[in-house]
């Protein structure tokens, strides 16, 4: 049975409490809302139950689809306040849903209706593992995969792949949502270490994620939300600044040669720079460099032989001289201490002042006796 909602305090409090949390944009559709008995096998189900709605423009993974029950053999209450499974999306006034139960489909289907509440009892028949060896049923695998390990990589403009490990051997899915939400074909094969390619994404969007996986028993394991977003632009990578330090050298001595590098793009990426000298490689060196980040690359070469030398690194281009060492100086020559030059005149002019000063002396002394 379906009945309106009796206020529209109650619509509101519903769609808050199922909707906004999730998405905090504006305001869709009102859900439609639901709750009932629920069967798994003729039996009731039992408590942890997973029940979800899918169908065309489906959100999943807000709060209130899929729901986990909390009471055995029923889902949601009829409490106008109580837990309710909370249908949600762009969707078609009157489209049909489906109902899954530990992701197995529901013998139900029922309309959309925006704003309304319906009561709808579900039943699902989930087949039993098979008896084991030595003739015994042994009792039912009731314990879901353990799901560890969840990853994304390989993100492109428009693509991207999911992995995740199990600890036991199990099917592969990926719900992921922008708007609406999107579920992945099943891989049905049953594996530990699971990939799942998503392709046809929109260039730099960011998508919501959950991974599923069922094992033999068909018991569902749902991983907690994640996100990623796709690239705008690839790493692109760029040469500028070349300096050739010093310009001159003698030979066998060094010469540094850097260039600054640039990853202009929206991803961190590898680029491999390459040192011609004279049109042949010399050296090449390999970078990681996160988005927007820059790094300076020096390579550094000596040369033995005299003369000019082209460079070119990342599209850019120089040059250095080399030249030959000039020979070292010759010793000045030995010259002996130069042996002082004699002046006669003015020896023999001392001697005669000594002379002339004696006879004076000479002479009045003689004058004092007479």
């Amino acid at each position: 049975m379906r009945a309106k909602v009796i206020t529209f305090v109650a619509v509101v409090i519903l769609l808050m409490l199922g909707v906004a949390p999730a998405y905090g944009q504006e305001l869709p559709s009102l859900p439609n809302a639901f709750y009932g008995a629920i069967e798994i096998n003729d039996s009731t189900a039992a408590v942890g139950t997973e029940v979800e709605a899918r169908g065309e423009g489906v959100r999943p993974g807000i709060e209130g689809n899929p729901i986990t029950t909390i009471a055995a053999g029923v889902y949601g209450s009829a409490d106008p306040m109580g837990l309710k499974l909370i249908v949600q999306g762009d969707i078609l006034d009157g489209a049909t849903l489906t109902f899954y139960v530990n992701g197995v489909q529901a013998d139900q289907t029922a309309e959309w209706h925006s704003g309304e509440v319906t009561e709808l009892d579900l039943t699902a028949t989930i087949p039993t593992p098979s008896p084991g060896g030595g003739g015994g049923a042994g009792p039912r695998d009731t314990t879901p995969p353990v799901i560890s390990d969840v990853a994304v990589f390989n993100i492109t403009k428009t693509s991207a792949d999911v992995g995740w490990k199990t600890d036991e051997e199990s099917d592969s899915q990926v719900e992921y949502w922008s708007s609406p939400g999107t579920l992945t074909p099943l891989d049905a094969e049953m594996v530990i270490e699971h990939i799942v390619h998503l392709a046809e994404l929109t260039l730099g969007s960011t998508y919501y994620f959950r991974v599923r996986s069922s094992d033999d028993a068909d018991n569902l394991a749902v991983s907690e939300e994640h996100t990623f977003t796709t690239l705008t632009k690839a790493a692109a990578f760029t040469s500028s600044r070349l300096s050739i330090s010093p310009s001159a050298v003698y030979i066998g001595e060094t010469v540094a040669i850097g260039v600054l590098i640039t990853n202009s793009g929206d991803a961190a990426g590898r680029y491999t720079e390459t040192l011609k000298i004279d049109g042949v490689v010399e050296a090449t060196k390999e970078i990681t460099l996160d988005a927007g980040a820059s790094e300076e690359v020096t390579f550094t070469t000596a040369k033995d032989v005299a003369g000019t030398y082209s460079v070119e690194v990342g599209g850019l281009s120089g040059s250095f001289t080399v030249k030959e060492k000039p020979a070292p100086p010759a010793p000045p020559p030995i010259t002996p201490p130069a042996v002082p030059e004699v002046n006669w005149p003015l020896i023999w002019g001392i001697m005669a002042g000594v002379l002339v000063v004696g006879v004076i002396i000479f002479w009045v002394a003689i004058k004092r006796r007479a």
